[in-house]
């Protein structure tokens, strides 16, 4: 395993007693921003899952204008409902380029690639790549069965469509942010099994890997206090595996840490903060990967919380998280 530690400073407790002395310190001021601004927010639960998902709708940044997108609509093969697919710099008349297949995050029940869009195009951009965003359904509305069957449909509509978008199917990787870390590894596991396609790569941003993480299952304090906590994720998994997390009732084929084996899985990169509800089962993740053979890269950032690269996207901490993301990006698509 291939560890690199971030050794940015971490906030002392000579701060305020209303800041969290494990908190880095060019993070605090964004983090109590959000945090009043939420203050007066319900419990993430199904009475309320329709306001979290108007929120996640509202905001963000206007789409970049020198590079170009499309919405496509794409029939899932077993006719329960099409997937959107958002296509980022695509162009049949160029030479045929890399691309990466994007899964957002949101909890497995919220979340859209529209916020995530110019994020994508500047990765695009970077790369000179083409990205495909992947809007997958959400549970409760579909669980893991249909989400598995929508995975697919979008992986075999890319490689059709390939020659149009000049896309070279012989580079293709995988981006999976939060819970679309566990869509992106389920899809590479199946696509292991059925030897559909052969991902160049896996990079995930503090992956949602397994469901017994708030359940069975409890981080130590520290870890998991602010934007996606342990009664969250229990929610989350519940909602979309449609019983309770933690239980051995829990499919293999639908939770990334509960796979038999990992073995054929592409070269990974995984990036989490060491606050973050994830770093256990992500550092735990990574260690599977290498005992199954796979090359993998773990990147972990001190005094982080999840999604802290979002929340604080003009801090050095994010501009690194970021770089580092591009990198591991670069090696597998040239």
């Amino acid at each position: 395993m291939m560890l690199q530690r971030n050794a940015y400073k971490v906030a002392m407790s000579t701060h305020s007693d209303e800041q969290d002395p494990l908190i880095a310190t060019e993070l605090q001021p964004f983090l109590g921003a959000l945090l009043q601004l939420t203050e007066n927010s319900p419990p993430l639960n199904g009475a309320n899952l329709g306001f979290y998902r108007k929120r996640a709708r509202v905001g963000g940044s206007k789409p970049l204008d020198d590079v170009p997108f499309e919405v496509v609509e794409v029939p899932d093969g077993a006719g329960y409902r099409s997937v959107r697919l958002w296509l980022v710099n695509t162009n049949a008349d160029a030479p045929a380029r890399p691309a990466v297949l994007h899964f957002h995050g949101g909890g497995l029940v919220m979340g859209n690639c529209q916020n995530s869009l110019p994020r994508m195009q500047g990765l695009a951009r970077a790369l000179n790549c083409a990205v495909v965003s992947v809007e997958y359904g959400l549970a409760p509305e579909v669980g893991p069965n249909e989400a598995q069957l929508q995975h697919q449909a979008a992986v075999n509509w890319l490689i059709a469509q390939a020659g149009n978008l000049a896309i070279n199917v012989n580079r293709i990787s995988l981006l999976g942010v939060s819970a679309g870390g566990c869509h992106a590894v389920n899809l590479a596991l199946r696509c292991v099994d059925n030897k559909v396609v052969d991902f160049s790569g896996m990079a995930l941003l503090y992956p949602m890997l397994d469901d017994r993480t708030g359940s069975t299952v409890m981080p130590p304090a520290h870890q998991g206090q602010y934007l996606w906590t342990a009664e969250q994720n229990h929610y989350g998994w519940r909602t979309f595996l449609g019983k309770a997390p933690g239980s051995d009732k829990i499919s293999s084929h639908h939770v990334p840490a509960r796979a038999k084996t990992l073995s054929g899985l592409p070269p990974t990169f995984i990036a989490v903060g060491e606050l973050d509800l994830f770093y256990a089962e992500n550092c735990a993740f990574t260690e599977k990967l290498e005992a199954a053979g796979i090359a993998t890269e773990l990147y972990t950032v001190p005094g982080a919380f999840h999604a802290f690269e979002s929340v604080a996207p003009q801090s050095q901490l994010a501009s690194e998280f970021n770089q580092r993301l591009l990198q591991a990006l670069d090696r597998f698509c040239h």
